[in-house]
């Protein structure tokens, strides 16, 4: 039988299992109507200075900001590198999950990273749609039931005697900073409960943050691989955008080392302290750095070739 021909991407599982510490980035789809050529440039980019495999968001509902899965699969077909696909639910029924999904599997991409999706900035107050989910371990739930051959039916339609399995390899979104202790792992919990395969974090500047969150999911025996999510940050005005917008915690000792606003040692300082936190993270045992990078394409560059530096030397 004929098969399509795509590549079959490599599973995280198995990247992560074959390397002692991995580096990656994370880009976002360009705003719709900019040149295509400038994300082709900027995964290249990323490429070359050291990311061993990438993974593309997905635009909350109203961002305008399509693209996620082609970026994805020119990444695989074009670079050679495995691609995180961001899969979002919140404005989808069961019957559009099943179909996108399986989009990405005919296309050869296997690791999807499994999300709810935020509302679009301004809609806090959100609802999901009928015959949608609420959560992003339902969504987790459908993978995993497409992985063992499980399908959807349509009332009186035709069941298929002999349907092929998708082999997605499942990742889950993880919050080492939210605010309840209780919610922050049982929602993990719940996500690796139905199928979850690995765990990434959100921003993360704080060590200890990740080393709280690494003891409560040894206390409730989840053993997946959690990789650490990190941006590189320059100025204090930058930091407190983070903050601000997406709720996340930096330590006060970071904040003082960092300039005001951007001058001529911004950059090397904001590198000198996202290697020691990424030092750090490699002592409690993580698994690897996953570096988001939001607009300054360039300067992640540098600091993922700075790391990877790091990483050939041993250090």
């Amino acid at each position: 039988m004929t098969s399509f021909p795509f590549k079959i991407d490599r599973k995280l599982t198995n990247v992560l299992a074959e390397s002692a510490f991995t580096l990656s980035a994370e880009i976002i789809p360009p705003r719709n109507g900019v040149q295509q050529g400038q994300v082709l440039e900027q995964i290249n980019t990323l490429a070359q200075a050291g990311a061993e495999f990438m993974a593309v968001t997905k635009g909350a509902g109203g961002s305008l900001r399509g693209g996620s899965l082609p970026i994805a699969q020119l990444i695989k077909e074009r670079l050679d590198i495995p691609c995180i696909a961001h899969f979002t639910c919140r404005d989808l029924t069961a019957q559009e999950v099943e179909n996108h999904l399986m989009d990405h599997h005919y296309f050869g991409i296997r690791n999807i990273l499994a999300l709810r999706g935020d509302p679009p900035d301004g809609q806090p107050e959100w609802k999901a749609r009928e015959g949608g989910y609420s959560y992003a371990y339902q969504l987790i739930e459908q993978i995993r039931k497409l992985n063992s051959g499980t399908f959807l039916t349509r009332p009186g339609g035709p069941v298929s005697p002999n349907e092929q399995k998708t082999d997605f390899c499942i990742g889950a979104a993880a919050y080492p900073d939210a605010p309840d202790e209780h919610e922050r792992i049982e929602y993990f919990r719940l996500k690796v409960q139905a199928g979850a395969e690995y765990g990434m974090t959100d921003l993360l500047f704080d060590p200890d943050s990740y080393a709280r969150f690494l003891d409560l999911c040894g206390q409730a025996k989840i053993s997946i691989p959690i990789l650490p999510g990190t941006r590189l940050i320059k100025t204090q005005a930058q930091a407190m955008r983070m903050i601000t917008k997406f709720k996340t915690r930096i330590p006060a000792s970071t904040l003082k080392r960092l300039d005001e606003v951007e001058g001529p040692d911004s950059l090397q300082r904001g590198i000198d302290l996202l290697l020691e936190l990424v030092e750090r993270l490699k002592t409690l045992g993580a698994p690897g750095v996953h570096l988001y990078v939001i607009t300054d394409t360039q300067s992640s560059a540098y600091a993922l070739r700075r790391l990877a530096e790091q990483k050939k030397q041993g250090t």
